[in-house]
Formats: C-alpha cells, structure tokens, sequence
C-alpha cells in the first residue's frame, strides 16, 4: 500500500479546500483528492508530488489512476487527462504526464498533453449540449450495453439514420451524409458507382450497403448464398463467458445435438477466477471423448479468440488443438455470407429474437452475467451462479436456433419459406 494522506470531509467543497490545503502543505500522495473546478468534479485514486514549480510553490502534482485492466484503454487514458485538465486549475499547471496503475501492479506513464485537445472537446460538447444543442445520435458495436439503447433506437429509424445499415461505422457514415447520403432510402436508391466516389467507400462495401438499405426498406430478407454444413452425428452449440477487467472465462456452456433432436447441456465452471485452469481442464477431456468430425458452432469472433488465449495460458496437445480450432464454425460468419435480413444488428440477441427466440431472463446480457458472477463471488449466494449459468445455456440455445434457420434456407424442401421468422 502505497502511503498517503487523505482529506476528510463532508461536503464535495469542504473536500475540495481540504485537498487545496493537503497540496499547499506539499504532501506527497493525496488519496481520493476532490478536484472541484467550477461545475466539474474530479476525484482521482492519487495525486503525487512531483518537482516541478507551480503556483503551490517549488512543487506540483500529476494524477495517478488505479485500474482493474491488463492495458490503458482509451477511456482510462481520457480520465486521466480530464484529472490534468482540473490540476492545471488547481496549480497552474498542466501536469505533463499522468501514471496509470494496473491490475498486475505495472505503471503506465501517460503523455496527457497528447490528450487534452481531445478532453476539452468533450466538455465543450458537453456544454452545448446541456445549453440545448441537440445531436443525432449514432448506432455503433457498443449500443446494446448503453442505457439509452432504447430511447435513441426509435429515434434513429423514425428518421431512417444510415448508422442502422449493418457495417457502416462512424467514419463512414460522415463520408456518406457529406456526400448527400442523408438517409436508407437514399442509399437504397444509389448506384454502385455513386457510392464508390465516397471516401472510403469500395466497390464491395458498396455493393454490401446498398443491398442491406434495401432490405431494411422492404423489411424482407434476401438470400445471397446457400449456407454449407456438415453433415455429422453429433454437434456443439458453444458460448462463453468472461469477467471483463480480468478477461478470465469463468464459464464455457456446451449444448449438445445429436441426431433425433436429442439435446444434452454441460457447463464447464470456474467457480473462483483461480479455478479457470480447471474449467479447462474439463472441457478438452470432455471435446477429447467426442468424434473426431464433431462441428462446434459459436456466435461471432469472441469464442475462437478466448479459446486461443486458454490454450495459450493452461496449453492443450497438438491433437486436440487441430480438433477444437478446426471444427469450429463461426455462424455469424456464414449468416452475413448467406442472407441478408432487415435488421439494424447482426449480433446474436437481435437475429435470435427476430426468429422467435426468448431468453428466461428478458433483460439478460454478457454485463449482466459478469455482475451475478461478481455477486456470486462476493455473497457466495448460489442462485447468481445459476443465474449466469441459465443466461449461458440460453446463448447457447440461440445460437442452434440460428443454425436450424440457415439450415432450412438450404434445404429445397423448405425453399424461401424458410425466410419467414418467428
């Protein structure tokens, strides 16, 4: 433990004059300083003395931030930043540099005056936005975990926002509406050609935008190949769960399929962080005893990354790496080569519940999940652990759901019926 002094106080602005006095006096690490400029309001993990002249004295302070993460990550860099910008009130002074304290206990020095322009845009935003200015906001990767989720969505296709065509980033959607392409049915309408005249607009991505504002028109979805699976005796529908600042996978859910729709779910748990090597363990025994020709369908990048990183860590024979890596088959991948659909998201919870999937748990999510982990760790209370483990299993079960429907868009008998959800 790093030592400290400490302000005591009641208020926010008796904590602020109290730090004032604690950096006055010199100290030479501040814990929980309040940092109180006007309406902004810092309270950074430390402040350290460093010896650089301000107007305290012969001496000045930098922030220092405690992270529960293996890396800096942008948001933690621009909190540190924002602490400069409110000790540069304080002192005078923008502090040069700024440390970042990880989980494994390695510091991070980071150049804040690379990052303060970027800072004091936001809080300009910010400012304009509390004084009225009102902004569209844009669909993005991160939209299913923030809380507004539902209040900007009907916002956005009330006014047919192209950020709702699956694909188009940020960047591209400013290209676009600088072009003229102010909304889905424009896009819907263009050419090719028009397209590809816009910056970073290539002739594929055209192609694929084009056809996927059309489809979001006609709200009807639209084959673009027919989908090729194995054929086999027996098959996995395979999910996961990981703590996010320690990226431990504390869960691994397996729903087994064998022929005659008989079904069989197996959890591998890791009941503590520490027992991750077990879970393991127990899952390349359990794929070890399964047919050589077994095909393990997962959802989107996440599994086949996180395997890699287990097998990395805890190590797996040459034999079974070829058998778990080389049965794998990622069904978002094959979704967005087959078929197009007219939804704003081709992620798991949107396409399963377009087809007519329910979770147990309506609200349920991965950040739900690692919070009944973290509540099972800090209560020892079982019925969090189940909890997660039901959500797991459920994952698990939408992703045979999307599986059975891409298999019916290949069967002849099933024809484009098969394009009808629900």
């Amino acid at each position: 433990e790093l030592p400290h002094s400490r302000p005591e106080y009641v208020s926010l602005p008796e904590g602020a004059e109290k730090t004032l006095q604690l950096m006055q006096e010199g100290q030479d690490r501040i814990y929980q300083a309040v940092l109180l400029h006007d309406n902004l309001l810092g309270i950074p993990d430390f402040l350290e003395r460093v010896d650089l002249p301000s107007n305290l004295g012969n001496h000045s302070y930098r922030p220092v931030d405690v992270k529960i993460s293996e890396s800096a990550k942008p948001e933690h860099i621009a909190q540190l930043a924002f602490y400069g910008v409110l000790i540069e009130q304080i002192q005078g002074v923008l502090p040069e540099y700024g440390d970042l304290i990880l989980v494994d206990g390695a510091r991070v020095t980071i150049n804040l005056t690379h990052h303060v322009d970027e800072v004091l845009e936001a809080l300009d935003t910010i400012s304009q936005i509390k004084e009225g200015h009102r902004e569209l906001p844009t669909r993005s990767s991160e939209c299913g975990l923030c809380p507004w989720h539902d209040y900007c969505l009907p916002m956005l296709y009330a006014v047919q926002d192209i950020s709702l065509i699956d694909g188009l980033g940020r960047e591209k959607k400013k290209a676009l509406l600088s072009s003229r392409f102010t909304d889905i049915e424009a896009i819907a309408k263009a050419s090719t050609q028009d397209l590809t005249q816009v910056r970073g607009i290539g002739e594929k991505t055209a192609d694929r935008i084009v056809a996927q504002a059309q489809v979001l028109i006609d709200k009807e979805p639209r084959v673009l190949a027919i989908p090729q699976f194995p054929d086999a005796a027996v098959e996995l529908h395979l999910d996961m769960e990981c703590q996010e600042q320690t990226q431990i996978i504390y869960l691994i859910g397996v729903l087994e399929h064998r022929e005659g729709n008989v079904e069989e779910f197996r959890e591998f748990l890791a009941e503590r962080p520490e027992h991750e090597a077990e879970l393991w363990s127990e899952l390349l025994d359990y794929l070890d005893r399964l047919p050589d020709d077994t095909p393990i369908y997962h959802y989107h990048h996440f599994e086949k990354t996180h395997l890699q990183k287990l097998a990395d860590r805890h190590g797996i024979s040459d034999d079974l790496r070829h058998k778990l890596f080389d049965s794998l088959i990622d069904l978002h991948k094959v979704m967005k080569d087959s078929v197009l659909i007219p939804l704003h998201s081709y992620g798991l919870k949107p396409v399963a519940k377009w087809l007519g999937f329910k979770w147990r748990e309506s609200d349920s999510d991965a950040a739900m999940s690692m919070l009944w982990f973290g509540l099972w760790l800090s209560t020892g209370s079982r019925k969090y652990l189940d909890l997660a483990v039901q959500y797991n299993e459920d994952d698990c079960r939408a992703t045979l759901r999307i599986k059975e429907w891409l298999e019916q868009i290949a069967d002849p008998d099933q024809g484009l019926h098969a394009l009808e959800p629900g």
